[in-house]
């Protein structure tokens, strides 16, 4: 038999949404000459065999039936491509704990697919039916997958790991509830929907409390001041921000700590406090760099970039983008979302100095970013609106 032209991780993918929904192949059929396009059910067959590619036509159908974004597909087959990296060992506690190594040092690539090598074997040895223990490294796998899927920019997908782990809601204790229901305010921070971020971050909070768990409690905090600091709310954002700080350094988190610390710093040089704000930002960005944490350092540069863009010091905006997008753009997996804010701002500052060719690289540099971005970032709704006045692709 001749290699596969198809992608058997799209197939499966195809597989769970149309088995989630409770539909046919035949079902299907109906579906897509309902939305105006044509897919037979041995079409269809194909595709969850990974025999061969729908078109873009037939997969804009599918994302329609299933209520997905096209990009969604893009991304189930791009971690095909990381799966192939899988690492060594069968053990699926060392493989997750490994996993962690990855997470913190920013390759999530890497750290994905240590993630999903231990829940394919931990589905394989229980075959539906874990035990306790089993069902709880299950979890943790999910959810640890879901959380990078989540840093890696595919928000659809850390949405998707949620759902399904909500569902195994009797192996969860109230950690891990509280973590789920974290990721999840961060999937509804991420489209927008901020009502919806702060309900589940704030049953996170009732629940950490309730079960005395200060780490739980400052990611709570975290996700709260987050939120608020996108309403510009500052004053709440603040208190919160700072108590995920206090709890953080009573548990030793130093890692989550310098990630509030990169929410303080824009908040303080926002507030007309520039010293305090650069300094929170240069000292998260300098531990990082001694840590190896490379997202860290990448997303520090790029609030310092845009502080300097704000008030008018072009020349430090952009050497701390330079830094900022050689980090965010070397290793396994790019953080896209630091690279179009990076492009976003110099293109700003090429309008600002009338430099019409740095400002046409950095926009053309958008476009090539956008299609790849879920995040609802102000940057990314003020490029939208910009490309939709010039009646622009993108």
């Amino acid at each position: 038999m001749g290699q596969l032209k198809g992608s058997p991780r799209l197939g499966q993918y195809l597989r769970n949404l149309r088995q989630g929904y409770g539909y046919s192949l035949r079902k299907v059929e109906e579906k897509a000459r309902q939305q105006g396009g044509e897919i037979d059910n041995s079409q269809l067959s194909r595709y969850e065999k990974g025999i061969c590619y729908p078109s873009f036509d037939k997969l804009r159908t599918l994302a329609r039936i299933f209520n997905v974004s096209i990009q969604t597909f893009s991304d189930v087959i791009d971690l095909e491509e990381i799966e192939k990296h899988a690492p060594p060992g069968d053990d699926p506690a060392e493989l997750i704990e490994s996993g962690h190594g990855d997470f913190r040092l920013g390759d999530y690539g890497r750290a994905w697919a240590h993630y999903q090598k231990a829940r394919l074997i931990l589905e394989e040895r229980t075959n539906g039916n874990p035990s306790p223990e089993e069902a709880r490294l299950l979890a943790k796998a999910r959810l640890s997958s879901a959380v990078t899927l989540y840093r890696m920019g595919k928000i659809s997908l850390s949405e998707y790991e949620i759902r399904h782990l909500l569902r195994l809601d009797r192996h969860l204790d109230e950690p891990l509830l509280v973590r789920a229901l974290l990721q999840l305010s961060n999937v509804h921070f991420s489209f927008g929907d901020l009502l919806l971020a702060e309900m589940e971050a704030a049953r996170s909070l009732d629940i950490a409390e309730r079960c005395g768990d200060r780490q739980l409690q400052a990611f709570s905090h975290h996700a709260l001041g987050r939120i608020f600091q996108e309403r510009e709310e500052m004053e709440q954002a603040l208190h919160h921000h700072h108590e995920a700080l206090r709890l953080y350094r009573e548990v030793g988190d130093l890692h989550e700590a310098l990630k509030v610390k990169l929410n303080l710093g824009p908040i303080y040089a926002t507030r007309g406090q520039y010293r305090e704000g650069v300094r929170l930002l240069v000292e998260a960005r300098d531990e990082a760099r001694r840590l190896g944490h490379r997202w860290t350092v990448a997303s520090a540069g790029a609030w310092l970039a845009e502080i300097h863009v704000q008030r008018g010091d072009f020349a430090r905006a952009r050497e701390f983008m330079r830094e900022s997008n050689s980090i965010a753009s070397n290793g396994e997996v790019q953080y896209v979302d630091i690279l179009f804010l990076n492009a976003f701002y110099l293109w700003k500052i090429a309008r600002q100095e009338n430099n019409t060719a740095e400002a046409k690289i950095a926009l053309g540099r958008m476009k090539y970013l956008r299609p790849h971005l879920e995040q609802n970032l102000k940057e990314v709704r003020e490029f939208d609106r910009y490309i939709e006045r010039k009646g622009g692709a993108r």
